[in-house]
């Protein structure tokens, strides 16, 4: 299996965190961090299990877009990725990512099942999400979890890369123990989760 090269961005690092901060400030309960994922957390996400083979993901809330470029990075040669971001202060950035492969949607994840299928995105082999789970109503947390267990094939991959462990909470009644890790090399350190639905 072939992997792609990581694709283009125009927009350096500086002017992405820069992104995060004003959108922070315009709707803080949107935003999980005051700065971009860095590396080595977007690496670690786009390793996890079902990634490379993948044809079909979904990137739930990707911020300015460091794990959608580490997801196109690690994922095959015909996979599609789908990011979908709520905070429209993300969208620019995400649309600086130069690579045929990816479609940004600018819309809120509540929505998630049509949006897959008005993108003939259904039935996706991996969901990500960085969305703060912990920032959410519980009512419409549990209704994002649910949307996912849905539109999950058998076998198919969550991760969600997350400060606290709310998303757990929500998740595990549906997929059951999540593998967990800590990534300590991030501002702050995040946990992901990643679940295999039975």
């Amino acid at each position: 299996m072939t992997t792609h090269a990581a694709p283009l961005r125009r927009r350096p690092y500086w002017t992405r965190a820069a992104a995060v901060l004003q959108e922070w400030i315009r709707e803080p309960a949107q935003v999980a961090s005051l700065v971009p994922s860095a590396p080595a957390l977007t690496q670690r996400v786009a390793k996890q299990p079902g990634v490379s083979n993948a044809t079909k993901i979904v990137d739930l809330g990707p911020g300015t877009g460091g794990t959608t470029e580490a997801l196109l990075a690690a994922a095959a040669e015909n996979c599609r990725v789908l990011a979908i971001e709520k905070a429209a202060g993300f969208i620019e950035p995400l649309n600086e990512i130069v690579d045929g492969r990816l479609t940004v949607e600018h819309a809120d994840v509540v929505g998630l099942e049509r949006i897959l299928l008005i993108h003939q995105m259904t039935s996706p082999d991996v969901i990500v999400s960085g969305i703060p789970f912990s920032s959410l109503d519980p009512r419409v947390a549990t209704d994002i979890i649910k949307s996912v267990h849905r539109t999950l094939p058998k076998g198919g991959t969550f991760i969600a890369y997350q400060l606290r462990s709310d998303v757990a909470r929500y998740a595990s009644p549906l997929f059951g123990t999540p593998q967990t890790e800590i990534v300590w090399m991030n501002v702050p350190p995040l946990r992901i989760f990643t679940w295999t639905k039975q």
